[in-house]
C-alpha cells in the first residue's frame, strides 16, 4: 500500500511540476495564451483548465486534498494519463487504400487541381530577376543614377509645382521608371510562366476559374496539425534560418563599407549596394531552389494520396464505368445464349461435324462459288459439344471423330472463319469419303 502511495505521489509530483513550468514560462508575442487554448480546447475535455494549475501546485504534497482537486479538475490524472480526444486526430484521408483511377486523375485536371509547388515558380523569378539584373549591372546602374540625378533635385523643391507641373513629372517617372524596369520584369514574366509549365506542362482549365467560396480560405478548416501544415512551417522556418544566416553572413562582410557610402560618390554607392543586395538575392535564390525541389515532391506525394480511393468509392466508380458487375456479366451471359443461339440453329447446314468425340465439337459447310475453304459454322467444347452432336444426328448431318484435328479448328478457327491452308488435306480427305458431300459437289 506504501509504495503504491508513494508511486501516485509521484506521478502527480512529475504532473504538477509540468504544469508549473507550462504556466510559469512566457513566450513572445503571448505563446503563453496559445499554448493555454491548445491543451485546454484541442487536447483536453473543453474546461477552463488554467485556474487551476497554480492551485494545484499548492497542494503538490498533501494526499488528503486529492478527491476536492479531481472534483475540479476536467481530466483523469489518478492513472497517470490525460483523457484526450483521439477522434479530433483521425486522419482526414482514413480508409483510403486504393490507388487513384484514371478517371479521378483526369475529374481533377479537369478542375485545375494538379500537383504544382509555388515555391517552384517564386524561386525561378528570383533566379531569373537576379540573373537579368547580373547581365545588366552596368546599364542598370547608370540607369539607376541617372533616374536618381534627374528626379531627386526636384523633390526639393516641390512648392513650386502646379497641378499641371506635378502630372507631367508623374508622367515622366512612370515612364521612365518602366523603361529602368522592364527587361526585368519581362524576364521574371517568363520565368513565372516556366516555372509552371515544367510542372504541370500547358493547361487551361475553364472551371478552375469559376468562384468558389472554399477558396477564399481553402485551410480554414485545417485546425489540427496535418503533414501539409507542418511541412508548411518546417519549410518557412528554414527559409526564414537560412536566409537569415546567409544574409548575416554576406552583409557582415560589406557592412563598413555600406556604412561609408555617405561618403562615396553617387556611382559608386549604388554599385556597392546593388553589389550586395545581388550577392544576397543570388545566395537566397540557389538555397531557394533546394527547397522548391523538395516541396515540389512533397507536393507531388502528398497530391497523389489526396486521390487515392476507399475501397467504396472504387466499386462505385468501376459500377459507375463499366455498370454493375452483376448486370453485366449477366448481359455477357444473355449475349453468349443468344450467340449460341444463332450458332446452333445453322448446324442443320453443316456438311461434317468432326469431334474428338466427347469434348470438342466442329461443324463445317462449303458452298461452292461462295467459299473458296470450307467453313466453321459451329463449335463447342463439354456440353455446347455434345448439343451440336445431338442437332447434327437429328438432321442427319454426317459425324466424323477426329480428335486432333477437333481441337486444332476449336482452337485456331472462330465461327464464321474459313480453314487454314495447314487444314486443307487433312479436311478434304475427311469430307471426301462422305457420300452426301460428294453428291453436293458433283462428285458421285
Amino acid at each position: 500500500m506504501k509504495e503504491k502511495d508513494s508511486l501516485y505521489t509521484e506521478r502527480l509530483r512529475f504532473r504538477n511540476t509540468v504544469l508549473c513550468l507550462l504556466s510559469e514560462v512566457r513566450f513572445a508575442f503571448d505563446f503563453e495564451v496559445i499554448l493555454k487554448k491548445l491543451f485546454t480546447w484541442v487536447l483536453f475535455r473543453p474546461s477552463w483548465l488554467y485556474p487551476f494549475m497554480l492551485e494545484e501546485n499548492k497542494q503538490a504534497n498533501s494526499l488528503e486534498s486529492l478527491p476536492e482537486l479531481e472534483s475540479k479538475l476536467p481530466f483523469a490524472y489518478v492513472t497517470g494519463h490525460y483523457e484526450i480526444q483521439l477522434q479530433l486526430f483521425a486522419a482526414a484521408d482514413e480508409g483510403r487504400t486504393e490507388p487513384p483511377s484514371e478517371r479521378r486523375r483526369r475529374e481533377e485536371k479537369e478542375k485545375g487541381n494538379v500537383p504544382k509547388s509555388n515555391e517552384v515558380a517564386s524561386t525561378l523569378v528570383l533566379l531569373g530577376g537576379t540573373g537579368v539584373l547580373f547581365l545588366l549591372g552596368d546599364t542598370f546602374i547608370k540607369n539607376t543614377a541617372l533616374f536618381i540625378k534627374k528626379y531627386l533635385p526636384m523633390g526639393m523643391h516641390h512648392e513650386r509645382f502646379g497641378a499641371e507641373e506635378f502630372r507631367v513629372i508623374l508622367s515622366g517617372v512612370s515612364k521612365d521608371f518602366f523603361n529602368l524596369l522592364w527587361p526585368v520584369l519581362a524576364i521574371t514574366l517568363v520565368f513565372a510562366i516556366v516555372g509552371n509549365v515544367v510542372q504541370v506542362g500547358f493547361m487551361f482549365s475553364p472551371r478552375a476559374l469559376s468562384f468558389r467560396f472554399d477558396r477564399i480560405s481553402p485551410n480554414f478548416k485545417r485546425v489540427l496539425p496535418n503533414r501539409q501544415t507542418l511541412f508548411n512551417l518546417v519549410k518557412s522556418l528554414a527559409k526564414v534560418v537560412l536566409i537569415g544566416v546567409i544574409s548575416y553572413i554576406l552583409i557582415s562582410g560589406d557592412f563598413l563599407k555600406v556604412l561609408l557610402t555617405g561618403n562615396m560618390g553617387m556611382m559608386q554607392a549604388i554599385t556597392l549596394v546593388t553589389y550586395s543586395g545581388f550577392k544576397i538575392m543570388m545566395a537566397a535564390g540557389l538555397l531557394l531552389l533546394g527547397i522548391a525541389v523538395a516541396d515540389f515532391f512533397f507536393q507531388k506525394s502528398e497530391f497523389e494520396e489526396s486521390l487515392k480511393q476507399t475501397p467504396s468509392e472504387a466499386k462505385r466508380e468501376m459500377k459507375e464505368d463499366s455498370g454493375d458487375p452483376v448486370m453485366k456479366n449477366r448481359r455477357m451471359q444473355l449475349a453468349r445464349d443468344m450467340m449460341q443461339g444463332n450458332m446452333l440453329r445453322e448446324v442443320p447446314k453443316a456438311d461434317v461435324v468432326i469431334t474428338n468425340p466427347t469434348h470438342y465439337s466442329v461443324a463445317l459447310s462449303y458452298e461452292m462459288g461462295r467459299d473458296s475453304a470450307p467453313r466453321v459454322i459451329a463449335k463447342g467444347e463439354n456440353r455446347l459439344a455434345l448439343e451440336i452432336r445431338r442437332i447434327a444426328r437429328e438432321n442427319d448431318v454426317p459425324i466424323v471423330e477426329s480428335p486432333k484435328q477437333a481441337r486444332l479448328l476449336y482452337a485456331q478457327v472462330e465461327v464464321g472463319e474459313e480453314i487454314p491452308q495447314e487444314f486443307f488435306q487433312a479436311v478434304v480427305q475427311i469430307l471426301i469419303t462422305l457420300e452426301k458431300f460428294k453428291k453436293k459437289v458433283g462428285m458421285a
